[in-house]
């Protein structure tokens, strides 16, 4: 569709706040039924395929976001009306995944994907007769993505990738001479949010929102410069935004904004207020992302609306008609010859400038390009008067731990790895027995009372199915554990003095029902049920937080008053401070006791206590680290111990797990942070002002046949002498995707065990004496 707009005019409209206000009185509201839906699948997004020739049916393709048979899957649009379930014509295993795209090229189409287990972006050919013919070219992108969309310029195809905070804009193009596909990186910059989705509109405006319900924009543009984002509004009336999606109209364009009840249209020139609202018949369905197809179609005579969704029968793929949505806005409206090839933005900059070699196709030509001192605007990694040179981040550390290959692409050099090959490659020794659920979250280590070789690690299960919390030797024999209601994080509370003994308690925050669990550690380590030990959420935390959800949890022991306290957020950033007591009538007991908002009030889950020194450390996931005093009669002003990459730090987004290694003094000891989307962690000094000292991450180790961590969430340390094998404690961490031998992926997830001696007393980082800060007697009870 060429744009007729005039873009400059449509700028200055958005500048200046200019919208045209509906009034509520003439707000639609429809029902659209769900016509068909597919089996079960662990579903996030969609995308919808228009086929080349009238010939071939349209196609839709869903992600598969679970651990076992992650990838996607690719179904038929329309099929028989009387069918219950879509027909699925095929099903690729490329690892968990959340994202799918359709991209169109000048002579093939293609699927696109972005897998969470291994950080691949993968192009697949689109064969409109039948679905997809194979993996065309692979691309290693580092982070955690939570949305993506596609824009068609003068230039090439591209699609936007974005995640916490950071986002890339990538070229998907057939490589010279017709020797297949390539993925160049074209723009990498940050942004404003987590976006769960993004969708950009004829005139090339890229829109994105998450959580907060507000909607951001920005103009693509063929440059490289990080581009100017500017709100656009709260959209979503402050609940979050699910999906973003564009109708293209003859002469008008439609926003529609996802919820999870349901969808608000959107003229997009006047975006001060809806026009009405998409519902659905079932009144139990929770919608997710959604993608629309404009072409008619037996049944779908006006297109349809594909999405992902949730009821009580579990998550899925739903089909449903657009024909009440056009009886509600006038079948004026209706434009079913959309067809996105069409769709290229004439305001690109463009291609050619032989002056200079075209920039050898990796970078934009200036505007002055005969002008002989002029230089090409090169891609992310290229350099030169016509982007003939690559570089790398910090030179790849060279030239002790690697050398620049390719646009910022580094060989290292064995044990480094990672984007400059500054990250230690450090293999886990064991590996947990299989937890009994999918989803794996936060581990912790309970210290023996009398002989630290019999102590246990217990992990948290998260998943519906094998709900609870696990418990295994320090090898990851399970011998025991308890269900509970999903437990996200779980911490250990020593000495606790309840009906006349003291007892260690296992807490967890469960979100299936907005409690904190808490279990008895009995002396051998075994879980058992404790009076009290289903703490329900008080009144007033309602008061404070109307949608407030448990998500994250930590424990501390005030050195100063004895008490024992618990730490619980919500992903909205608010903590609440919990007293533990035990009631006369030997139950335990919990009071609400400090409550704030930490950091910049972006995410929060991981956290921990330095009890010693009184310290809270919690993970803000897309800003970075932050400290806070543990004492509930203290202000709760934090103060950043480092940031994200996209502002200046060395924290890659999603953090996530924070945990601690004492040392032998109070200014002694490490900070340790999980980096999910990297599937890297960062160590930095206990003490303020927390001085980074070193990166590592867990690779395959062959020899035992532990796989490698990918996609990492909770971690735990410990840096106790828990035995021979353990002279200076171990580092537990959760592994999202676990890898089979032979492989595939098991159902199930584990946690890998790795020596803190083997990190901290690495040959390649031995100089620096880290050893020396880690109290290998400490004791938790003393």
């Amino acid at each position: 569709m060429k744009s007729s707009h005039n873009l400059s005019g449509l700028i200055l409209l958005c500048l200046m706040g200019y919208i045209h206000p509906t009034s509520a009185a003439d707000k639609f509201s429809i029902t659209l039924p769900i016509t068909a839906r597919t089996s079960s699948v662990e579903s996030d997004s969609a995308a919808v395929y228009y086929p080349s020739k009238s010939k071939y049916s349209p196609i839709f393709i869903g992600n598969d976001g679970s651990a076992e048979t992650g990838g996607f899957h690719v179904y038929e649009l329309y099929g028989k009306r009387s069918d219950a379930l879509v027909k699925e014509l095929g099903a690729y295993k490329t690892g968990r995944s959340k994202l799918v795209e359709v991209v169109y090229g000048e002579d093939r189409d293609f699927v696109v994907t972005l897998s969470m287990s291994d950080g691949m972006f993968r192009v697949f050919e689109v064969d409109g007769k039948n679905g997809v013919r194979g993996l065309k070219a692979e691309k290693l992108v580092r982070g955690d993505f939570s949305a993506m969309c596609t824009w068609k310029s003068k230039v090439g195809e591209y699609v936007y990738v974005l995640g916490k905070r950071w986002g890339y804009r990538f070229l998907v193009r057939e490589k010279k001479g017709g020797r297949g596909v390539e993925v160049v990186q074209t723009q990498e910059f940050g942004i404003p949010i987590e976006p769960n989705s993004c969708t950009v509109s004829p005139e090339g405006k890229v829109f994105l929102a998450g959580d907060s319900g507000k909607v951001f924009s920005f103009l693509a543009v063929d440059e490289t410069a990080a581009p100017k984002i500017v709100e656009v509004g709260e959209l979503g009336g402050g609940d979050e935004v699910k999906g973003l999606k564009i109708y293209h109209g003859k002469k008008d364009t439609y926003l529609l904004v996802g919820l999870e009840d349901g969808i608000e249209v959107f003229d997009i020139k006047k975006l001060g207020s809806s026009l009405g609202k998409i519902q659905f018949d079932d009144e139990e369905l929770e919608v997710g992302d959604f993608a629309v197809h404009q072409t008619s179609a037996k049944g779908y005579e006006d297109g349809s609306i594909v999405f992902a969704g949730e009821d009580g029968e579990g998550k899925f793929f739903g089909v449903s008609s657009l024909t009440p949505l056009f009886k509600a806005l006038g079948k004026g409206k209706l434009n079913t010859k959309y067809d996105p090839r069409d769709c290229t933005d004439n305001h690109a900059r463009p291609k050619k400038c032989a002056n200079l070699s075209d920039c050898n196709g990796y970078g934009y030509c200036p505007k002055d390009s005969r002008d002989k001192k002029a230089t090409c605007d090169c891609f992310p990694g290229l350099t030169g008067k016509t982007c003939n040179k690559i570089t790398c981040p910090s030179n790849c550390t060279s030239p002790s731990h690697g050398t620049c290959t390719g646009p910022n692409i580094c060989t290292c050099i064995p044990p480094f790895t990672g984007e400059n090959c500054a990250t230690l490659a450090v293999p886990a020794r064991y590996e947990t027995e299989e937890s009994g659920g999918a989803d794996g979250d936060d581990p912790a280590i309970w210290i023996h009372p009398t002989d630290k070789t019999k102590s246990r690690i217990i992990t948290t299960v998260k998943s519906e199915v094998g709900s609870g919390l696990g418990v295994y030797d320090l090898k990851g024999k399970r011998t025991g554990g308890v269900s509970g209601g999903e437990p996200n994080n779980v911490d250990v509370l020593y000495g606790v003095e309840f009906a006349g003994r003291k007892v260690d308690l296992a807490v967890a925050a469960c979100r299936a029902d907005d409690t904190i669990c808490i279990y008895e550690i009995t002396p051998t380590g075994d879980l058992v049920t404790i009076p009290g030990g289903v703490q329900p959420l008080p009144p007033a935390v309602k008061e404070l937080e109307k949608k407030f959800k448990v998500y994250g949890s930590c424990v501390y022991h005030s050195p100063k008053t004895g008490a024992y306290h618990i730490f619980v957020n919500s992903k909205s950033s608010l903590y609440l401070q919990f007293q533990l007591s035990a009631t006369t009538d030997g139950k335990l007991n919990t009071t609400l006791v400090r409550h704030f908002y930490a950091g910049n009030r972006g995410q929060v889950e991981g956290c921990v206590v330095d009890d010693e020194n009184s310290s809270l450390f919690l993970g803000e996931e897309p800003y970075g680290i932050w400290s806070y005093d543990a004492e509930p009669d203290q202000p709760a002003v934090g103060t950043l111990v480092d940031n994200t990459v996209v502002d200046g730090g060395k924290l890659h987004a999603d953090v996530e797990g924070v945990t601690l290694v004492y040392g032998k003094t109070k200014k002694e000891g490490y900070i340790i942070v999980s980096c999910q989307g990297y599937s890297e962690y960062n160590i930095y000094q206990r003490y303020p002002p927390h001085e980074f000292v070193m990166s590592f991450s867990i690779p395959d180790n062959k020899e035992k046949g532990v796989d490698r961590v990918t996609n990492t969430d909770g971690i735990t340390a410990v840096g106790a002498n828990l035995g021979k094998e353990w002279p200076y404690g171990m580092v537990v961490v959760h592994d999202d995707v676990n890898e089979a031998a032979g492989g595939g992926v098991r159902a199930d997830a584990t946690f890998k065990i790795v020596g803190l001696g083997d990190i901290l007393g690495n040959k390649a980082v031995k100089e620096l004496g880290l050893l020396k800060g880690v109290d290998e007697n400490w004791d938790p009870r003393k």
